[in-house]
């Protein structure tokens, strides 16, 4: 069995659990956390990294501590007739820093980006500047979100 094909254990998805709520955690403490020493936790992590199943280690921001006060998802319909220009507007979304987000889904809409800005005006100014320049973009809308249930990293009770 190659180190690609080889399926999670229970190990392996406890440590995925564990670094899902802290990506900081000391080789130690994951390592005692899962019956493990160290350096058997570091080769556990750094496998999963081989094999794909962790892209990355990132952290999560709080973006209205960054006074990043609207959050809203827009849905996006493209022009189908030309790739290159589906291809531009892909190029061009993943460098907004005001898009978190940007998934091609399947259905009526083409695109679902979730983005942020510091209030509605300047939402309002990136959709009509921005978004709706973008090659390809034949018409957006959006929908702005009033409370967040529930995310990966948040969970409230109201």
């Amino acid at each position: 069995m190659t180190q690609q094909s080889r399926s999670l254990d229970r190990i392996d998805a406890k440590i995925i659990k564990l670094l899902q709520r802290d990506g900081r955690i000391s080789w130690s403490r994951l390592g005692r956390k899962v019956n493990l020493s160290a350096s058997a936790a570091q080769r556990r992590v750094e496998s999963l990294v081989a094999r794909g199943v962790i892209h990355n280690f990132t952290i999560n921001v709080n973006e209205s501590a960054l006074g990043n006060t609207v959050k809203a998802f827009v849905a996006v319909n493209v022009e189908r007739k030309s790739t290159d220009e589906a291809e531009a507007f892909r190029r061009r979304v993943r460098v907004l820093p005001q898009v978190l987000a940007c998934h091609m889904v399947s259905g009526s809409i083409d695109f679902i980006l979730e983005i942020v800005a510091k209030d509605l005006n300047e939402f309002g100014r990136f959709i009509d500047s921005e978004l709706l320049n973008l090659p390809a973009v034949k018409d957006a809308s959006s929908s702005f979100v009033l409370q967040v249930v529930k995310s990966k990293e948040i969970v409230t009770d109201h």
